[in-house]
């Protein structure tokens, strides 16, 4: 059994605590926040320790991976000081909000020998691995283009106040809209179409700040809250991506091939189906037909915890993946190589025109990709 740590104890860390009993093989050994009514609530709810402070959680040789689900602008301190300890780290996303200290830590983890991975784990669900192998066997022949939409739909004027979790920690509104949809959910469609399609080689990019008085009466710091991007990949393959929480909820993945379209209605969603659409032809007319084919799930029906809000899946995927590779020896399936990527290209995404962009070499037209890694498997169960 390997011991877990979790480190920040506020909304997201509820959704790991409830998946994480699907996985006997993981124990939460401790928890901590900086606020301490979070930390006892997090031991008394999982009956691990808790921690009186950061250093004892660096301290405390029971814990062999710590799961970062601190705020994104505090990712790089922490998990830093983390690496350094000596602990594999599995960091909700990104691993920094700047890809110079993104780069950093990757190079700390690959110095001391340790694991760097990086949320979001969809990748690992039978959805995903079931849309990759569409791919590989080509159902809709050679895919060219794609288009993935992350709209949210208006949540700035939704009542998230009233958004409380089990545990009874509210949605953090104001550092969600601070950071920005882009940094929050093109992680999703990027891990996927990275892994089918390889590296990416270069972000062309718009982003702007649509409603900049997401919460009336209160000042917080203008992040894009919209974004469109292409996305070039080395393979050939180009990605539109659009990020947003002002248009209609709209979630939906479409690869479109030289004989039809693969869609996923929500990557986000561990139980979406994978549809197949191929082209027809009569007489002079070629078109997709209205509705198409449930492509066969792989990896066999899975029980995912319920809990509130309009996420389901396992968040554990990839957590159990690295307890996985502790034992085998091997390399983590989301590393750091390929976390760093996914940072870099959702940075790109994020800032591209956005004021806030340019003193980070961003919004200069077409942004030139300058990470890599290697290449990617799919599932045993997949293949």
């Amino acid at each position: 059994m390997t011991g877990l740590a979790i480190l920040g104890c506020g909304y997201v860390a509820n959704m790991y605590r409830l998946t994480l009993p699907m996985h006997p093989e993981l124990r939460i050994v401790g928890a901590y926040d900086r606020e301490t009514a979070r930390t006892e609530t997090m031991a008394r709810l999982t009956g691990a320790k808790a921690y009186p402070n950061m250093a004892a959680l660096l301290d405390d040789p029971e814990t062999a991976i710590v799961l970062n689900l601190t705020n994104p602008r505090d990712h790089y301190a922490t998990t830093k000081a983390l690496l350094e300890a000596g602990k594999h780290v599995y960091t909700e996303k990104p691993i920094a909000m700047q890809l110079d200290h993104a780069k950093e830590l990757a190079d700390l983890a690959d110095a001391r020998g340790l694991m760097l991975c990086s949320a979001p784990c969809t990748l690992l669900n039978p959805v995903a691995q079931t849309l990759w192998k569409a791919v590989r066997d080509d159902l809709v022949g050679p895919v060219r283009l794609v288009y993935a939409e992350m709209e949210d739909g208006p949540v700035a004027r939704a009542p998230t106040a009233k958004w409380i979790n089990e545990a009874g920690a509210a949605w953090p509104s104001v550092d969600e809209f601070e950071i920005g949809c882009t940094v929050e959910h093109a992680g999703y469609v990027l891990t996927w179409l990275c892994a089918m399609f390889g590296p990416a080689i270069s972000v062309t990019a718009f982003s702007d700040t649509l409603i900049p008085d997401k919460v009336p009466g209160l000042d917080i710091t203008e992040a894009p809250d919209f974004s469109v991007a292409c996305v070039k990949f080395r393979s050939g393959v180009v990605a539109r991506l659009s990020n947003g929480i002002y248009a209609e909820h709209d979630h939906a993945l479409r690869l479109f091939g030289d004989d039809g379209v693969l869609a996923v209605e929500d990557p986000r969603n561990d139980r979406a189906a994978v549809i197949l659409r191929r082209y027809r032809t009569i007489r002079r007319r070629r078109f997709l037909p209205k509705r198409g084919k449930t492509v066969p799930m792989l990896g066999g029906k899975e029980k995912i915890a319920s809990y509130r809000g309009s996420q389901t899946r396992d968040f554990c995927r990839a957590i159990l993946d690295m307890a996985e590779a502790l034992r085998e020896g091997r390399a983590p399936r989301l590393g750091a190589r390929f976390s760093l990527h996914i940072t870099e290209l959702t940075l790109a995404c994020h800032y591209a025109t956005h004021q806030a962009g340019a003193p980070l070499g961003y919004g200069n037209g077409t942004y030139q990709v300058t990470t890599d890694f290697p290449d990617m498997e799919p599932m045993p169960w997949a293949k």
